[in-house]
């Protein structure tokens, strides 16, 4: 499963990242300001990556 996560360093963000790293064969890619250790740039990145 592909979960993508808007604001993933903010206050409720941080949270829920966590919680879906926690799941069994989740794949996170989680968007926030600089320094996430999840990030995805969705300027640059490819429609198509993040949808498979």
């Amino acid at each position: 499963m592909r979960i993508l996560v808007l604001g993933g360093t903010g206050y409720l963000g941080r949270r829920v990242t966590e919680q879906v790293r926690a799941l069994p064969g989740a794949h996170l890619l989680a968007g926030g300001r600089t320094g996430a250790e999840y990030a995805v740039d969705l300027a640059a990145d490819r429609p198509e990556r993040l949808a498979k």
